[in-house]
């Protein structure tokens, strides 16, 4: 992660250096980006930047948390203001949202892109895990509300629940970013509400007679 002293400068130049390096990052993956272009174009030297970095992971880690952050700061669910009647509208409204943003910044899309081509042993471990270990743990406290309201399955373990919607979350995002440059803002749309419309079927709980 960015030593403290990053986190000292003024909050517009150290998002335009994440946001320098998202690009190139989104543009050419983490293998093919170059630090030495990315401190170019965000006219640091390299001395500064190992004073603020360890390396280029160490980069690629803070671009990731900073397209997180931006996210979530437009896309964010709050558990405990979720209510039953609107709970899967509301989760509707929040993708939408998130994938919004994806067209308003590519650089987001591209990081998405960049981190999902990533080799598994370095999206799982390390640093980057923890990073996905905030996300599952933001999915199980919006699950546990929803059961607390009744509109979430009690009959799952709260984990193995996570796990399934992780493995929908994660496909839909792959299928996204496989096929990004052909979609307009209404087939985002469109798959937006596909996704949460997975989640809903698989959990909401079964009714009398088996239905759900």
């Amino acid at each position: 992660m960015p030593r403290p002293r990053f986190e000292k400068l003024p909050p517009e130049r150290r998002a335009h250096i994440l946001e320098v390096a998202a690009r190139e990052f989104g543009a050419l993956g983490y293998e093919g980006a170059s630090l030495n272009r990315i401190l170019e174009k965000a006219e640091l030297s390299k001395g500064a930047a190992y004073y603020y970095f360890d390396d280029k992971a160490d980069l690629f880690l803070a671009v990731v948390q900073h397209s997180m952050e931006q996210l979530m700061l437009v896309a964010q669910l709050r558990p405990e203001e979720l209510r039953a009647d609107t709970f899967w509208d509301v989760a509707r409204a929040t993708y939408r949202r998130q994938f919004l943003i994806f067209r308003q910044h590519p650089w987001l899309m591209g990081v998405a892109r960049a981190v999902w081509t990533l080799p598994a042993q370095l999206r799982e471990g390390g640093p980057l895990a923890v990073l996905f270990e905030q996300g599952q743990s933001v999915s199980r406290a919006i699950l546990e509300r929803g059961r607390e309201l009744g509109v979430v399955r009690d009959d799952v373990p709260v984990e193995l629940l996570v796990e399934w919607v992780g493995a929908i979350d994660g496909t839909g995002d792959r299928w996204l970013l496989a096929n990004w440059e052909r979609l307009d803002d209404e087939a985002l749309q469109r798959h937006a509400d596909l996704v949460v419309d997975g989640f809903r079927r698989l959990l909401t709980p079964a009714q009398p007679g088996g239905k759900s």
